[in-house]
């Protein structure tokens, strides 16, 4: 999430300008349900620039923007809360990947670590 974020602050928009409006972990269910947790329990999803980017408000990024935002979530095997069907959340982004999937694409980017 932190490189994706690293390049969502320097090709979409800043996401650090002082605001506590970018949330990670959270344990809770998903909003409007009561049995199934949310991406952000796990530590999965990221919200970015929640004020600008509303629950439910369509169109908060430019449009010219938005080809880049879904090829970032592509390039980090990503969900984009904006391609959504029903209830459309730009702000939210979450891991889309099985943990195989997921720990190919962390090596893939160069992102593993040696301890």
């Amino acid at each position: 999430m932190i490189g994706f974020a690293a390049e969502f602050h320097k090709l979409i928009e800043p996401i650090d300008e002082g605001a506590l409006d970018d949330w990670g972990y959270a344990f809770r269910p998903i909003r409007g349900q009561t049995e199934k947790l949310s991406n952000h329990s796990s530590g999965s999803a990221i919200d970015l620039n929640a004020p600008k980017h509303p629950l439910n408000v369509i169109g908060t990024f430019p449009p010219e923007k938005v080809p880049m935002i879904k090829a970032l979530a592509k390039k980090y095997g990503l969900r984009w809360g904006g391609d959504y069907l029903h209830r459309k959340d730009e702000m939210h982004f979450e891991i889309d990947l099985t943990p195989e999937r997921a720990s190919a694409l962390i090596i893939k980017l160069g992102l593993k670590h040696e301890i």
